[in-house]
């Protein structure tokens, strides 16, 4: 479709952007961070990188310039291909497949490319037919590299692009059968997996997007109700009013006469990830038209948008910082300042005080170098999955997501909020906190940084570091050593008890989510960081490959081979999605187990099972061991 040479010069600012298609990104010249849906790779010259169709492309060049070619292409499967699709739908195409190294012979690559710049760049379709036959020898080549140097791959994370081609097309006519389409899936695979990965359907999470639109023209704009409706894709004005007053509370015209104020706890932005065992890394696409770089020119070429800063614009907004800073009046009498309820916009909120410690201290986030009190008194956890770390330093938040309340906690979050599975800023407002731990969602973080210090978290990180992490965030450092200290000396108790009940014998933790899907988990909640990472119990080889070895953490296994998957004992999840799968764990395949027949099938339907905290694991902690240890 488009080969280009771009060059970049250290000044230049460079915006990321999503591939338009499938491409090779094969750098030639200078050294960049160059990040693919979140994947950072360290690139110095001859490195070959590829990404399907709404990659997400970030360059950070670290020399003076940096050079590199960009090959796109179009592919399709035979209808072979096809129907082997069919058969296997949670296999992606292999141009949809990410990856970055270095060839061992880069030099056969390179030449072939400067051909086919070169004959790209000429008029004529004979030239055009001969770079797309230097293009099949550039794939021959790279994949038999490849080969040879047994290249890993990574699946693109594919909820994410789904989103961002949701937020890029909300205005067109889109269905499953549409996305299914597009992204070459099955629309039962496709509508199971998104709901798995982000708790809410295609459709719903789609609606939302169009409706976080409509508010935004509604507030900002004076286009007329037909205009908005047609403008986030609905062509009946009377269909986009009900739904719009079904996410909002009010209907549009009640909205546009308030100012753009929606009614206090009417508005709900689309739903995060509800469940716990998925990071929340989902980097939404943000609405701006260029912010696709490519766009096709006259010639129907794709043409890429840098923009690069003067230096005079630098200098100037560098000043205008620092008179910012030192015009501030200074608290020299101790006081602690206004008490009045920040306003998102209002930057100066940020280091409101009167709810705790007026001290601030520089803490090295996920998001970066945050300056927060030392010592905050009302944290409020967006991230919900995270409260257990904060009870167990001792300190309970003023407000928290829904999945924090279980019964795991039952008694512990008194007179907390409960803020809900959304991002509800009004309702995060009211609760004046002087921090807030939010998954790492830049977007997300942007907003919730005008109303106090934002810190993002992220799942996976071992417990020791993350609690000791949280311990430095709230200035209880000792409180986090105090339990770890508390927590390894029950490992220590409790270990040789378990070793001496298992001994060699395997363990295995599922749950599922219908008659067709079924899961197995390393130590990634759900009582295996303890089974696994405590324990040290021995898992079935094939989850010890596929769920554990991997680093994945969990895995998506076959009914049919249940037998090679069951463990000696079986630990059973109570399933976070919302069909029930209990029809797995009937019938004469699982009957016959012999966990089944020796009564070492142990069910935890708790909502706490499936989180890592400090909290849930002390839960945890007690039901493995009595469940293990128990006498037949």
């Amino acid at each position: 479709m488009d080969v280009r040479h771009i060059v970049i010069q250290a000044e230049e600012c460079v915006r990321p952007y999503l591939f338009p298609a499938s491409a090779f990104l094969y750098v030639t010249n200078g050294n960049a961070t160059v990040i693919l849906d979140g994947n950072e790779h360290a690139t110095k010259p001859f490195y070959m990188l590829h990404g399907g169709k709404n990659t997400r492309l970030d360059i950070i060049p670290t020399d003076e310039s940096f050079h590199y070619y960009l090959i796109f292409y179009k592919a399709s499967l035979p209808l072979s291909g096809k129907q082997h699709t069919l058969q296997q739908p949670d296999q992606p195409l292999p141009f949809h497949l990410q990856y970055g190294f270095i060839p061992y012979h880069p030099a056969i690559l390179y030449e072939i490319t400067e051909r086919m710049l070169g004959e790209w760049n000429k008029p004529g379709r004979l030239e055009r037919l001969y770079t797309k036959t230097l293009f099949y020898q550039f794939v021959y080549e790279l994949l038999r590299q490849m080969d040879q140097q047994q290249v890993s791959i990574v699946r693109p994370n594919l909820a994410s692009q789904l989103i961002r081609y949701m937020q890029e097309h909300y205005a067109k006519p889109l269905t499953r059968e549409t996305l299914a389409h597009t992204f070459h899936y099955s629309v039962p695979y496709l509508s199971k997996y998104f709901r798995r990965e982000t708790g809410a359907s295609l459709i719903d999470y789609l609606i939302g997007i169009r409706m976080n639109k409509a508010v935004t023209l509604l507030q900002k704009t004076e286009l007329s109700l037909q205009e908005v409706a047609a403008s986030v894709g609905y062509a009946d004005v009377s269909y986009f009013i009900r739904m719009f007053k079904k996410h909002t509370g009010v209907t549009p015209k009640q909205f546009k006469d308030k100012s753009g104020q929606v009614t206090k706890g009417s508005y709900r932005p689309i739903l995060r990830l509800r469940s716990s065992i998925a990071p929340r890394k989902l980097r939404r696409y943000i609405d701006i038209r260029d912010d696709n770089h490519y766009q096709h020119s006259e010639k129907g070429d794709l043409r890429m948008y840098r923009s690069k800063l003067p230096v005079g614009i630098t200098l100037l907004l560098c000043l205008t910082l620092l008179v910012s800073a030192c015009s501030r009046p200074a608290n020299t009498n101790g006081s602690t300042g206004s008490t009045q309820s920040p306003t998102v916009g209002a930057e100066s909120n940020i280091s409101n005080t009167t709810n705790g410690s007026s001290e601030m201290v520089t803490y090295s986030a996920v998001n970066g170098e945050v300056q927060i009190p030392k010592k905050p008194q009302r944290v409020v956890m967006v991230a919900g999955a995270f409260t257990g770390h904060l009870l167990a330093l001792g300190l309970k938040p003023v407000g928290t997501g829904d999945e924090s309340f279980n019964s795991y906690t039952e008694g512990k979050l008194d007179d907390v909020v409960n803020i809900g599975n959304d991002v509800p800023y009004e309702k995060i407002m009211e609760l004046q906190p002087d921090l807030i731990v939010v998954w790492n969602d830049p977007e997300t973080i942007e907003k919730l940084s005008k109303i106090a210090p934002t810190v993002a978290v992220e799942y996976g990180i071992p417990l020791r570091e993350q609690l000791m992490d949280f311990g430095k965030m709230t200035g209880r450092e000792e409180q986090a050593k105090a339990w770890i200290a508390e927590w390894d000396a029950k490992i220590a108790e409790y270990k040789p008890l378990v070793e001496q009940a298992v001994g060699d014998r395997t363990v295995s933790i599922f749950d599922t989510g219908s008659a067709k899907e079924f899961y197995a988990y390393g130590s990634f909640g759900r009582g295996g960081d303890i089974i696994y990472g405590e324990f040290d119990l021995k898992a079935p080889p094939i989850i010890q490959k596929e769920a554990i070895d991997s680093g994945k953490g969990w895995a998506k296994l076959s009914l049919e081979l249940l037998p090679q998957y069951a463990g000696d004992y079986i630990f059973v999840s109570g399933w976070t999605g919302d069909e029930s799968g209990d029809s797995v764990f009937e019938g004469p395949i699982w009957d016959n187990l012999p966990a089944v027949q020796n009564n070492h099938v142990y069910r935890e339907e708790s909502r706490g099972f499936v989180f890592s905290d400090p909290i849930s694991l002390e839960a945890q902690l007690k039901f493995v061991v009595d469940s293990l240890t128990k006498t037949e």
